[in-house]
């Protein structure tokens, strides 16, 4: 197998933008949510770690892109962080563009490398906010940057039925760094579980007291990633492997917090999310289920940084109209847009 290093993983010299605190405006729930249609067996296409920068050869990189979504040919895109690393603006703008010009419904998420660029995230939080209020767009995204949860991503894709929601993505910012009792990756913070709780129990409400089922969208593993690997490799039976094509593994250490604030523990709780699905390590594809959760790694979506050349493209995940889903995979070479 083809392993391409162009880059190690890095924290920042420099902070070039602090999360938002979460101190501001309590919401009403509905504010955070945005419905779209529901079809039988909807497809979600996962691009995630794009890391596209203002040097990179973008066209290459979006024939590359083509290859996987055409062949998904999805009903949602979905990006799980990482868009940009060392990117301009018009950097920004064009992958947007790109992506509006494929006339499907996206979301995003933000990753620990979207600050690294000559903007704020903030920044580039308002410029999505922007497109997802035009007419006609198919940016499907919200960040209300005046409330209190923590992050710049937090919001709810609901598939709608006629007035029924069948389904929903929790779409849910991992943030970035953390520089206090050591310095790594940040957390899922405690408000935006209270906030995840909080959309949870407002949708089974409005459902007539039926749990609405749903998977999460976030960029940065929480760390029973690294549990339930752990237990896989020491063949317990408590982790179940759902790779059918014999290829997924966890090529290096999962990167994940050091803190654990317990968002695992309240997803088993609540019993609404049936998967958490993530980027963030390029090399790590594992599909495990642990404590009936299902602990999904995204396929790296471009060669950028680091990867292994053979295991590029994007992660399916279809739901069906039971609210079980299938979880798939696509892989291309850059050797096809040569």
């Amino acid at each position: 197998m083809k392993k391409i290093k162009t880059m190690f993983c890095f924290l920042p010299l420099i902070a070039v933008s602090l999360t938002s605190c979460g101190a501001g405006v309590t919401h009403e729930e509905k504010d955070y949510m945005i419905d779209i249609a529901y079809k039988s067996d909807f497809k979600v296409l996962q691009l995630s770690d794009i890391h596209l920068g203002q040097k990179d050869d973008l066209e290459k990189h979006y024939k590359f892109m083509d290859l996987t979504i055409n062949e998904a040919n999805p009903d949602f895109i979905m990006l799980t962080g990482d868009l940009f690393t060392f990117a301009n603006r018009r950097t920004m703008n064009s992958f947007f563009d790109y992506l509006e010009s494929k006339e499907i419904p996206w979301g995003v998420t933000w990753g620990n490398h979207d600050e690294q660029c000559d903007y704020s995230i903030s920044y580039m939080t308002g410029e999505l906010n922007k497109r997802a209020e035009k007419d006609g767009s198919y940016c499907k995204f919200i960040d209300l940057q005046d409330d209190d949860v923590y992050g710049y991503a937090n919001y709810v894709i609901n598939l709608k039925d006629g007035t029924n929601t069948k389904f929903q993505f929790y779409v849910i910012d991992s943030n970035r760094y953390y520089y206090g009792d050591y310095m790594g990756y940040d957390y899922i913070h405690e408000d935006q579980i209270a906030w995840y709780e909080r959309m949870v129990n407002y949708s089974k409400t409005q459902n007539g007291g039926t749990i609405v089922p749903s998977v999460a969208f976030f960029h940065i593993p929480v760390p029973e990633f690294q549990t339930a690997w752990d237990l896989y490799q020491e063949g317990s039976s408590e982790v179940i492997n759902n790779d059918t094509t014999g290829k997924l593994e966890n090529r290096e250490d999962v990167c994940c917090p050091k803190i654990n604030t317990g968002f695992f523990d309240k997803v088993v709780e609540l019993g609404s999310t049936k998967a958490l699905i993530t980027g963030h390590d390029h090399i790590n594809d594992s599909d495990l289920t642990y404590k009936g959760i299902r602990l999904v790694y995204g396929t790296k979506g471009t060669d950028r940084i680091y990867s292994d050349g053979d295991m590029l493209g994007g992660t399916t995940i279809t739901i069906h109209n039971d609210g079980t889903i299938d979880v798939g995979r696509i892989f291309h070479t850059y050797e096809e847009v040569k």
